[in-house]
Protein backbone atom coordinates (compact mmCIF):
# COMPACT_ATOMS: atom_id res chain seq x y z
CA UNK A 1 0.00 0.00 0.00
CA UNK A 2 1.24 3.19 -0.92
CA UNK A 3 2.26 5.69 1.77
CA UNK A 4 -0.71 8.20 -0.13
CA UNK A 5 -3.44 5.36 0.34
CA UNK A 6 -2.69 4.42 4.13
CA UNK A 7 -2.19 7.95 5.48
CA UNK A 8 -5.87 8.99 3.67
CA UNK A 9 -7.06 5.54 5.04
CA UNK A 10 -5.89 6.52 8.25
CA UNK A 11 -7.36 10.50 8.09
CA UNK A 12 -10.47 8.73 7.18
CA UNK A 13 -10.85 6.23 9.58
CA UNK A 14 -9.91 8.68 12.96
CA UNK A 15 -12.51 10.99 11.28
CA UNK A 16 -14.97 8.48 11.26
CA UNK A 17 -14.49 7.24 14.31
CA UNK A 18 -14.47 10.75 15.78
CA UNK A 19 -17.62 11.72 13.95
CA UNK A 20 -19.53 8.29 15.42
CA UNK A 21 -18.24 9.51 18.73
CA UNK A 22 -19.32 12.95 18.80
CA UNK A 23 -22.83 11.28 16.73
CA UNK A 24 -23.70 8.80 19.65
CA UNK A 25 -22.55 11.47 22.34
CA UNK A 26 -24.99 13.82 20.73
CA UNK A 27 -27.97 10.99 20.55
CA UNK A 28 -27.84 9.92 23.63
CA UNK A 29 -27.32 13.00 25.66
CA UNK A 30 -30.49 13.86 24.01
CA UNK A 31 -32.40 11.01 24.43
CA UNK A 32 -31.26 11.35 28.20
CA UNK A 33 -32.10 14.94 28.68
CA UNK A 34 -35.56 14.13 26.90
CA UNK A 35 -36.14 11.02 29.45
CA UNK A 36 -35.28 13.45 32.25
CA UNK A 37 -37.95 15.61 30.94
CA UNK A 38 -40.71 13.42 30.67
CA UNK A 39 -39.89 11.92 34.03
CA UNK A 40 -40.35 15.26 35.57
CA UNK A 41 -43.00 16.13 34.28
CA UNK A 42 -44.97 12.24 34.58
CA UNK A 43 -43.58 12.59 38.60
CA UNK A 44 -46.19 16.20 38.58
CA UNK A 45 -48.79 14.23 36.78
CA UNK A 46 -48.60 11.60 39.33
CA UNK A 47 -49.02 13.76 41.92
CA UNK A 48 -51.78 15.97 40.32
CA UNK A 49 -54.05 12.85 39.88
CA UNK A 50 -53.18 11.39 43.53
CA UNK A 51 -54.20 14.60 45.18
CA UNK A 52 -57.01 14.36 43.13
CA UNK A 53 -58.34 11.07 43.98
CA UNK A 54 -59.77 12.48 47.19
CA UNK A 55 -62.91 13.80 45.23
CA UNK A 56 -63.75 10.48 43.90
CA UNK A 57 -66.97 8.70 45.05
CA UNK A 58 -66.48 5.79 47.31
CA UNK A 59 -68.85 3.94 45.45
CA UNK A 60 -66.56 2.04 41.95
CA UNK A 61 -69.38 1.65 39.65
CA UNK A 62 -69.46 5.75 39.75
CA UNK A 63 -65.96 6.47 39.66
CA UNK A 64 -65.81 6.23 35.68
CA UNK A 65 -66.97 9.05 35.09
CA UNK A 66 -66.16 11.00 37.89
CA UNK A 67 -62.06 10.05 36.72
CA UNK A 68 -62.17 12.18 33.93
CA UNK A 69 -63.63 14.80 35.72
CA UNK A 70 -60.97 14.84 38.67
CA UNK A 71 -58.47 13.87 36.82
CA UNK A 72 -57.67 17.19 33.84
CA UNK A 73 -55.33 15.45 31.51
CA UNK A 74 -54.38 15.54 27.78
CA UNK A 75 -51.17 13.52 26.25
CA UNK A 76 -51.11 11.48 29.61
CA UNK A 77 -52.11 7.71 30.37
CA UNK A 78 -53.47 7.77 33.97
CA UNK A 79 -54.61 4.62 35.54
CA UNK A 80 -56.03 4.43 39.12
CA UNK A 81 -56.63 1.46 40.70
CA UNK A 82 -57.93 1.19 44.76
CA UNK A 83 -58.08 -1.30 47.17
CA UNK A 84 -59.82 -4.69 46.02
CA UNK A 85 -60.99 -3.34 42.92
CA UNK A 86 -60.47 -2.62 39.04
CA UNK A 87 -58.24 -0.44 37.41
CA UNK A 88 -59.81 2.40 35.59
CA UNK A 89 -57.70 4.10 32.88
CA UNK A 90 -58.17 7.73 31.40
CA UNK A 91 -57.79 7.72 27.65
CA UNK A 92 -55.55 10.28 26.01
CA UNK A 93 -54.87 11.55 22.64
CA UNK A 94 -53.22 8.78 21.76
CA UNK A 95 -55.43 5.00 22.32
CA UNK A 96 -54.74 3.40 25.15
CA UNK A 97 -52.38 0.30 25.42
CA UNK A 98 -54.41 -3.41 24.88
CA UNK A 99 -53.18 -3.78 28.59
CA UNK A 100 -53.13 -2.53 31.85
CA UNK A 101 -49.57 -0.52 32.13
CA UNK A 102 -50.18 -1.47 36.33
CA UNK A 103 -50.74 -5.23 35.42
CA UNK A 104 -46.69 -4.88 33.76
CA UNK A 105 -45.18 -2.39 35.43
CA UNK A 106 -43.66 -2.49 39.17
CA UNK A 107 -46.00 -1.09 41.32
CA UNK A 108 -44.17 -0.87 44.47
CA UNK A 109 -41.03 0.90 42.80
CA UNK A 110 -41.12 5.16 43.07
CA UNK A 111 -38.66 5.51 40.39
CA UNK A 112 -39.52 5.88 36.61
CA UNK A 113 -39.96 3.18 34.38
CA UNK A 114 -40.12 1.69 31.06
CA UNK A 115 -43.22 -0.02 30.70
CA UNK A 116 -44.39 -1.33 27.15
CA UNK A 117 -43.34 1.72 25.41
CA UNK A 118 -44.12 4.26 27.99
CA UNK A 119 -41.91 6.03 30.55
CA UNK A 120 -44.35 5.90 33.58
CA UNK A 121 -44.34 6.48 37.38
CA UNK A 122 -46.47 5.53 39.97
CA UNK A 123 -47.62 6.59 42.96
CA UNK A 124 -49.78 4.85 46.00
CA UNK A 125 -51.53 5.58 49.28
CA UNK A 126 -53.47 3.23 51.58
CA UNK A 127 -56.16 3.58 49.40
CA UNK A 128 -55.20 4.37 45.87
CA UNK A 129 -52.20 3.27 43.79
CA UNK A 130 -52.05 6.02 40.52
CA UNK A 131 -49.67 5.47 37.58
CA UNK A 132 -49.39 8.29 34.96
CA UNK A 133 -47.71 7.67 31.75
CA UNK A 134 -46.33 9.75 28.65
CA UNK A 135 -45.54 7.72 25.26
CA UNK A 136 -41.89 7.10 23.98
CA UNK A 137 -42.74 7.82 20.59
CA UNK A 138 -41.96 11.18 20.20
CA UNK A 139 -38.84 10.69 22.29
CA UNK A 140 -38.00 8.04 20.07
CA UNK A 141 -38.79 10.22 17.00
CA UNK A 142 -36.82 13.26 18.10
CA UNK A 143 -34.00 10.72 18.33
CA UNK A 144 -34.28 8.88 15.25
CA UNK A 145 -34.53 12.69 13.27
CA UNK A 146 -31.24 13.78 14.88
CA UNK A 147 -29.76 10.46 14.45
CA UNK A 148 -30.74 11.01 10.54
CA UNK A 149 -29.27 14.46 10.61
CA UNK A 150 -26.36 13.57 12.67
CA UNK A 151 -25.53 10.79 10.09
CA UNK A 152 -26.11 12.30 7.06
CA UNK A 153 -24.36 15.60 8.19
CA UNK A 154 -20.87 13.35 9.41
CA UNK A 155 -20.99 11.59 5.64
CA UNK A 156 -21.09 14.72 4.17
CA UNK A 157 -18.04 16.15 6.53
CA UNK A 158 -16.14 12.83 5.82
CA UNK A 159 -16.70 13.30 2.23
CA UNK A 160 -15.53 16.89 2.28
CA UNK A 161 -13.07 16.22 4.50
CA UNK A 162 -11.51 13.08 2.41
CA UNK A 163 -11.55 15.41 -0.43
CA UNK A 164 -9.77 18.18 1.28
CA UNK A 165 -7.21 15.68 2.24
CA UNK A 166 -6.59 14.06 -0.85
CA UNK A 167 -5.30 17.46 -2.20
CA UNK A 168 -3.45 18.29 0.69
CA UNK A 169 -1.57 15.05 0.86
CA UNK A 170 -1.23 15.23 -2.79
CA UNK A 171 0.11 18.81 -2.46
CA UNK A 172 2.76 17.53 1.13
CA UNK A 173 3.85 14.53 -0.94
CA UNK A 174 4.75 16.31 -4.22
CA UNK A 175 8.49 16.40 -2.64
CA UNK A 176 8.63 12.72 -1.29
CA UNK A 177 7.48 11.70 -4.98
CA UNK A 178 10.87 14.22 -6.65
CA UNK A 179 12.85 12.50 -3.56
CA UNK A 180 11.83 8.63 -5.08
CA UNK A 181 12.67 9.92 -8.90
CA UNK A 182 15.86 11.48 -8.13
CA UNK A 183 16.63 8.13 -6.29
CA UNK A 184 15.68 6.08 -9.06
CA UNK A 185 17.71 8.81 -11.63
CA UNK A 186 21.00 8.60 -8.97
CA UNK A 187 20.39 4.00 -9.16
CA UNK A 188 20.46 4.99 -13.07
CA UNK A 189 24.43 6.74 -12.97
CA UNK A 190 22.52 10.51 -13.45
CA UNK A 191 24.56 12.31 -10.50
CA UNK A 192 23.52 15.71 -11.79
CA UNK A 193 19.82 15.22 -10.75
CA UNK A 194 19.06 17.08 -7.92
CA UNK A 195 15.81 17.66 -6.03
CA UNK A 196 13.61 21.03 -6.30
CA UNK A 197 13.97 22.64 -2.67
CA UNK A 198 10.37 23.96 -1.48
CA UNK A 199 10.11 27.34 0.10
CA UNK A 200 11.57 27.83 3.72
CA UNK A 201 13.03 23.20 3.54
CA UNK A 202 14.60 24.12 6.62
CA UNK A 203 11.44 24.35 8.88
CA UNK A 204 9.87 21.38 7.18
CA UNK A 205 10.57 18.11 7.75
CA UNK A 206 10.48 17.16 3.97
CA UNK A 207 12.34 20.37 2.79
CA UNK A 208 15.19 19.20 5.72
CA UNK A 209 15.18 15.87 3.61
CA UNK A 210 15.42 17.46 0.47
CA UNK A 211 18.10 19.62 1.40
CA UNK A 212 19.79 15.89 2.85
CA UNK A 213 19.52 14.16 -0.62
CA UNK A 214 20.67 16.99 -2.00
CA UNK A 215 23.78 17.50 -0.24
CA UNK A 216 24.29 13.69 -0.29
CA UNK A 217 24.37 13.46 -3.98
CA UNK A 218 26.69 16.24 -3.82
CA UNK A 219 28.89 15.04 -1.64
CA UNK A 220 28.49 11.48 -3.98
CA UNK A 221 29.48 13.02 -7.12
CA UNK A 222 32.64 14.58 -5.32
CA UNK A 223 33.20 11.31 -4.32
CA UNK A 224 32.82 9.39 -7.65
CA UNK A 225 34.63 12.87 -9.36
CA UNK A 226 37.46 12.59 -6.51
CA UNK A 227 38.32 8.78 -7.00
CA UNK A 228 37.95 9.05 -11.20
CA UNK A 229 41.01 11.57 -10.50
CA UNK A 230 42.70 9.41 -8.10
CA UNK A 231 42.47 6.77 -10.47
CA UNK A 232 43.16 8.94 -13.38
CA UNK A 233 45.97 9.65 -11.39
CA UNK A 234 47.06 6.48 -10.70
CA UNK A 235 47.34 5.72 -13.99
CA UNK A 236 49.10 8.45 -15.40
CA UNK A 237 51.68 8.05 -12.16
CA UNK A 238 52.37 4.57 -13.22
CA UNK A 239 52.52 4.96 -17.02
CA UNK A 240 54.97 7.89 -16.37
CA UNK A 241 56.84 5.75 -13.27
CA UNK A 242 57.15 3.09 -16.27
CA UNK A 243 58.45 6.03 -18.77
CA UNK A 244 61.23 7.35 -16.39
CA UNK A 245 62.56 3.83 -15.74
CA UNK A 246 62.22 2.51 -19.15
CA UNK A 247 65.84 4.61 -20.48
CA UNK A 248 67.72 3.61 -16.97
CA UNK A 249 66.47 0.06 -17.44
CA UNK A 250 67.42 0.01 -20.70
CA UNK A 251 70.88 1.23 -20.14
CA UNK A 252 71.56 -1.33 -18.01
CA UNK A 253 70.31 -3.89 -20.05
CA UNK A 254 72.41 -2.42 -23.36
CA UNK A 255 75.77 -2.26 -20.87
CA UNK A 256 75.24 -5.92 -19.50
CA UNK A 257 74.73 -7.44 -23.07
CA UNK A 258 77.53 -5.56 -24.63
CA UNK A 259 79.90 -7.30 -21.82
CA UNK A 260 77.98 -10.77 -21.67
CA UNK A 261 78.78 -11.00 -25.70
CA UNK A 262 82.18 -9.66 -25.43
CA UNK A 263 81.71 -6.48 -27.34
CA UNK A 264 82.68 -4.49 -24.20
CA UNK A 265 86.14 -5.58 -22.20
CA UNK A 266 85.61 -4.58 -18.84
CA UNK A 267 89.65 -4.28 -18.79
CA UNK A 268 89.53 -1.88 -21.53
CA UNK A 269 86.45 -0.03 -20.88
CA UNK A 270 86.45 0.31 -16.50
CA UNK A 271 83.74 3.43 -17.25
CA UNK A 272 80.93 0.73 -18.34
CA UNK A 273 80.70 -0.32 -14.46
CA UNK A 274 80.46 3.15 -13.27
CA UNK A 275 77.58 3.91 -15.92
CA UNK A 276 76.13 0.95 -14.57
CA UNK A 277 76.34 1.90 -11.32
CA UNK A 278 75.19 5.52 -12.25
CA UNK A 279 71.94 4.14 -13.79
CA UNK A 280 71.25 1.82 -11.21
CA UNK A 281 71.68 4.71 -8.36
CA UNK A 282 69.52 6.74 -10.39
CA UNK A 283 66.86 3.67 -10.51
CA UNK A 284 67.38 3.13 -6.47
CA UNK A 285 66.85 7.07 -5.69
CA UNK A 286 63.73 7.00 -8.36
CA UNK A 287 61.90 4.12 -6.38
CA UNK A 288 62.76 5.40 -3.08
CA UNK A 289 60.77 8.99 -4.18
CA UNK A 290 58.04 6.84 -5.73
CA UNK A 291 57.83 4.58 -2.51
CA UNK A 292 57.55 7.69 -0.45
CA UNK A 293 54.97 9.47 -2.99
CA UNK A 294 52.91 6.54 -2.60
CA UNK A 295 52.94 6.44 1.10
CA UNK A 296 51.72 9.90 1.17
CA UNK A 297 48.68 9.22 -1.20
CA UNK A 298 47.74 6.71 1.50
CA UNK A 299 47.63 8.91 4.38
CA UNK A 300 49.23 12.03 5.33
CA UNK A 301 52.11 12.17 7.90
CA UNK A 302 51.55 10.69 10.87
CA UNK A 303 53.95 11.83 13.24
CA UNK A 304 52.40 15.02 14.27
CA UNK A 305 55.37 16.38 17.37
CA UNK A 306 56.65 19.83 18.20
CA UNK A 307 59.29 20.55 15.54
CA UNK A 308 61.87 23.51 15.84
CA UNK A 309 61.53 24.41 12.21
CA UNK A 310 64.42 27.26 12.62
CA UNK A 311 66.93 24.78 13.66
CA UNK A 312 65.30 22.08 10.97
CA UNK A 313 66.33 24.95 8.55
CA UNK A 314 70.09 25.88 9.86
CA UNK A 315 70.93 21.45 9.79
CA UNK A 316 69.85 21.16 6.35
CA UNK A 317 71.79 24.39 5.20
CA UNK A 318 74.45 23.07 6.64
CA UNK A 319 73.90 19.53 5.37
CA UNK A 320 74.08 20.97 2.10
CA UNK A 321 76.95 23.21 2.50
CA UNK A 322 78.82 19.91 3.51
CA UNK A 323 77.63 18.33 -0.08
CA UNK A 324 78.90 21.69 -2.14
CA UNK A 325 80.99 23.66 -0.13
CA UNK A 326 81.56 25.47 -3.09
CA UNK A 327 78.40 27.10 -3.19
CA UNK A 328 77.73 30.44 -0.84
CA UNK A 329 74.64 28.99 1.22
CA UNK A 330 73.21 31.56 3.96
CA UNK A 331 70.09 31.41 6.20
CA UNK A 332 67.98 33.84 8.13
CA UNK A 333 66.14 32.32 11.01
CA UNK A 334 64.63 33.17 14.57
CA UNK A 335 66.66 31.24 17.45
CA UNK A 336 63.49 29.40 17.86
CA UNK A 337 60.25 28.52 15.99
CA UNK A 338 58.43 25.74 17.72
CA UNK A 339 55.42 23.90 14.93
CA UNK A 340 53.51 20.86 15.16
CA UNK A 341 54.04 18.44 12.44
CA UNK A 342 56.47 15.51 10.86
CA UNK A 343 60.34 15.93 11.27
CA UNK A 344 61.27 13.63 8.99
CA UNK A 345 58.98 14.78 6.05
CA UNK A 346 59.78 18.60 6.96
CA UNK A 347 63.61 17.46 6.52
CA UNK A 348 63.30 16.00 3.05
CA UNK A 349 61.20 18.82 2.19
CA UNK A 350 64.26 21.05 2.92
CA UNK A 351 66.73 18.72 1.93
CA UNK A 352 64.70 18.94 -1.35
CA UNK A 353 64.24 22.49 -1.70
CA UNK A 354 68.15 22.69 -1.53
CA UNK A 355 69.05 19.81 -3.94
CA UNK A 356 66.57 21.31 -6.29
CA UNK A 357 69.24 24.40 -6.24
CA UNK A 358 72.35 22.35 -6.75
CA UNK A 359 70.37 20.63 -9.89
CA UNK A 360 68.97 23.70 -11.74
CA UNK A 361 71.67 26.21 -10.85
CA UNK A 362 75.38 26.48 -11.98
CA UNK A 363 77.85 25.53 -9.20
CA UNK A 364 79.19 28.83 -7.44
CA UNK A 365 75.42 30.24 -7.73
CA UNK A 366 74.74 31.66 -3.97
CA UNK A 367 71.46 30.28 -2.56
CA UNK A 368 69.84 31.51 0.92
CA UNK A 369 67.32 30.37 3.24
CA UNK A 370 64.84 32.04 4.88
CA UNK A 371 62.14 31.61 7.88
CA UNK A 372 59.66 34.11 8.02
CA UNK A 373 57.02 33.53 11.00
CA UNK A 374 53.86 35.24 10.99
CA UNK A 375 50.69 35.16 13.57
CA UNK A 376 49.47 32.49 12.61
CA UNK A 377 51.62 30.28 10.36
CA UNK A 378 55.16 30.48 9.40
CA UNK A 379 56.77 30.85 5.87
CA UNK A 380 60.04 29.52 4.80
CA UNK A 381 61.90 30.16 1.77
CA UNK A 382 64.25 29.21 -0.79
CA UNK A 383 65.98 31.24 -2.96
CA UNK A 384 69.17 30.90 -5.58
CA UNK A 385 70.91 33.55 -7.51
CA UNK A 386 69.46 32.03 -10.75
CA UNK A 387 67.54 32.68 -13.63
CA UNK A 388 64.32 31.62 -11.77
CA UNK A 389 61.58 30.37 -13.73
CA UNK A 390 58.54 31.57 -15.30
CA UNK A 391 54.66 31.85 -14.51
CA UNK A 392 53.75 29.04 -16.98
CA UNK A 393 56.58 26.84 -15.59
CA UNK A 394 55.79 27.82 -11.74
CA UNK A 395 52.56 26.22 -12.66
CA UNK A 396 53.65 22.73 -13.41
CA UNK A 397 56.78 22.43 -11.30
CA UNK A 398 55.00 20.44 -8.40
CA UNK A 399 53.68 18.19 -10.66
CA UNK A 400 55.17 14.51 -11.21
CA UNK A 401 57.94 13.41 -13.56
CA UNK A 402 57.89 17.58 -14.43
CA UNK A 403 61.02 18.88 -15.38
CA UNK A 404 62.26 22.40 -16.08
CA UNK A 405 63.20 23.58 -19.57
CA UNK A 406 66.57 24.69 -19.99
CA UNK A 407 66.05 28.06 -18.50
CA UNK A 408 67.07 26.77 -14.64
CA UNK A 409 69.08 23.64 -15.85
CA UNK A 410 72.11 21.79 -15.46
CA UNK A 411 71.31 18.74 -14.41
CA UNK A 412 68.26 16.62 -15.27
CA UNK A 413 66.67 14.61 -12.34
CA UNK A 414 63.41 12.68 -12.26
CA UNK A 415 60.57 15.37 -11.31
CA UNK A 416 60.08 14.24 -8.49
CA UNK A 417 62.01 16.51 -5.99
CA UNK A 418 58.80 19.38 -5.47
CA UNK A 419 55.96 16.37 -5.94
CA UNK A 420 57.60 15.22 -2.63
CA UNK A 421 57.45 18.88 -1.42
CA UNK A 422 54.01 19.53 -2.58
CA UNK A 423 52.36 16.70 -1.20
CA UNK A 424 54.43 16.97 2.62
CA UNK A 425 53.30 20.22 2.89
CA UNK A 426 50.08 19.62 2.04
CA UNK A 427 49.76 16.94 4.58
CA UNK A 428 50.49 19.30 6.96
CA UNK A 429 47.57 21.74 5.50
CA UNK A 430 49.85 24.26 4.53
CA UNK A 431 51.16 25.63 0.63
CA UNK A 432 53.10 25.82 -1.28
CA UNK A 433 54.71 28.37 -4.55
CA UNK A 434 57.15 29.64 -6.88
CA UNK A 435 58.07 33.54 -7.39
CA UNK A 436 60.77 33.87 -9.96
CA UNK A 437 63.53 32.68 -7.95
CA UNK A 438 62.09 31.56 -4.41
CA UNK A 439 60.23 28.69 -3.86
CA UNK A 440 58.48 28.89 -0.64
CA UNK A 441 56.03 27.04 1.66
CA UNK A 442 53.87 27.95 4.90
CA UNK A 443 53.36 25.84 7.85
CA UNK A 444 50.52 26.38 10.25
CA UNK A 445 51.94 27.66 13.64
CA UNK A 446 48.83 25.60 15.10
CA UNK A 447 48.87 23.04 13.52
Amino acid sequence: MTLRRSMLLAVAALTAAALLVVSATAVLALRAYLLDRTDDQLAAAARLARSRTALLPLDPAQRGEAVRQVVSVTEYVIEIRGTGSDTLRVMSGTPLPARPLMDQARLDDPDPQTVAGYRAVVVRDSQFTVLAALSLRPVNDTVRRLLMVAGGTSLGVLLLLMLFAEIVVARRLRPLNALASAATDLADGRLERRVPEPPRAERTEVGRLTLAINGMLSRIRQALAAREQSEQRMRDFVADASHELRTPLTSVRGYLQLVRTGVVDLRDRPDVLGRLEEETARMGSMVDSLLYLARLDASPPAGHTPVDLAALVRDAVADAAAVEPERPLSVEAPGELVVTGDAEGLRRVMANLLANVRAHTSAGTAAHARVVPGERDVRVEVTDEGPGMDAEAAAHAFERFWRAGTARSAAEGAGLGLAIVAEVVRGHGGGVGIDGSTVWFTLSRDS
